[in-house]
């Protein structure tokens, strides 16, 4: 009896918890960590509680994915107006080189750490572990976690990668962000072993397939993988969340040569990751791509003729250069059939007016990537 009552009490304690650390952000000031504690099965004898981690409101797919997370909440209006979204496709003139070693990283070894399953991501939480981070200029930051993204976020020169890691930081002095971004290719040959971390962490994987459960890794080393990105050059650039709210004025730091990833491992992630990765955004400063796209669309209603053909319904995509000739594209939904007009001198799309929409739809998708269908268009 006395060892029911006090884990009644511990219970709810333990409910009034809200432990501070959601993807991206998950671990700062951001986003709050809230557990949650619960007995185990009614049918147990057991007076254990299990503890799990709240699940994210937000996902990859459909009307919850990145292209309507602005109707998620108020909260995530930067997602599709801000400039300074992330991920984008790192370039010599998209980001900085900084020379091998000038990010000082350490990380201490751990005997094991919290393991858990989001919904959105999976996650080892850091915060309180020692791991530090120091950035050009001698700002420092505390490691608060680490979590992983299939496929990557990041692309390189439009090559996109199997995995990908952040290792989030907050800075004590100001509460900014820092993330370490740690890319993964699939070994070359065969037999080959992946980074020692991921090794370690991918037995712990199935004991959280299910979003919300948390468990607790096997004792991981930090040595590689600190070895593996100080021993290279990074690409740095200014940008934002990758999740929801999309908050501008996180400093990212992206390897330059992708780590070790055996196959084994990759399947192992990439049943309980899904697929979670945010759409490539505009370069640093250029429109907001949804925001560019919503802008474009046409609205006005439609006046059909003898022949059905739908009056002038214009649609400017943006300011895109053609590749050859330098010319402006623009996207005009109002014509009998699709044609594309001169090489070198501006493109003319034209949409047939009975299915204007649709194929304008599918136009704007192709050139940008956004779905106007899900948007409301």
């Amino acid at each position: 009896m006395k060892s029911l009552q006090l884990s009644s009490i511990f219970l709810f304690s333990a409910l009034l918890v809200d432990l501070t650390m959601a993807s991206c952000a998950h671990g700062t000031y951001l986003h709050k960590r809230k557990l949650h504690y619960k007995r185990a099965e009614e049918s147990s004898s057991s007076n254990e509680t299990v503890k799990t981690v709240e699940v994210g409101k937000f996902g990859y797919i459909g009307n919850i994915g990145p292209t309507n997370w602005v109707n998620l909440s108020p909260d995530n209006i930067a997602c599709s107006t801000s400039t300074q979204q992330s991920p984008i496709d790192v370039t010599n003139t998209s980001t900085t080189l900084v020379t091998a070693g000038e990010v000082k990283i350490t990380i201490p070894d751990l005997e094991e750490a919290e393991f858990e399953n989001l919904g959105t991501t999976v996650e080892v939480v850091m915060e309180g572990k020692g791991g530090k981070t120091v950035i050009p200029g001698g700002k420092e930051f505390e490691l608060k976690q680490f979590h992983f993204h299939s496929p990557s976020e990041h692309t390189i020169d439009g090559e996109y990668f199997p995995l990908e890691m952040h290792m989030v930081h907050e800075s004590a002095e100001d509460s900014t962000l820092a993330v370490v971004s740690v890319l993964f290719s699939i070994s070359a040959q065969a037999n080959a072993p992946s980074t020692p971390l991921l090794l370690e962490l991918t037995p712990s994987l199935s004991a959280i397939s299910t979003p919300g459960s948390i468990t607790a890794t096997s004792p991981l080393k930090f040595e590689s993988l600190i070895s593996s990105i100080s021993s290279q050059a990074l690409h740095t650039y200014n940008g934002s969340l990758t999740t929801p709210p999309c908050k501008e004025g996180l400093e990212f730091f992206i390897t330059s040569q992708p780590l070790e990833l055996d196959v084994l491992s990759f399947n192992t992630f990439k049943a309980v990751l899904g697929f979670n990765s945010r759409f490539t955004q505009n370069a640093i400063g250029q429109a907001n791509l949804l925001t560019a796209s919503a802008g474009s669309v046409a609205t006005g209603e439609t006046a059909k003729n003898g022949t059905g053909v739908v009056a002038e319904e214009k649609a400017v995509v943006g300011e895109k250069k053609a590749v050859s000739g330098e010319a402006n594209k623009t996207v005009t939904a109002g014509g009998e059939n699709a044609v594309a007009s001169g090489s070198a001198g501006a493109k003319v799309i034209t949409v047939d007016g009975s299915q204007g929409k649709a194929k304008l739809h599918e136009t704007v998708k192709g050139l940008t990537g956004v779905d106007l269908g899900a948007l409301g268009f």
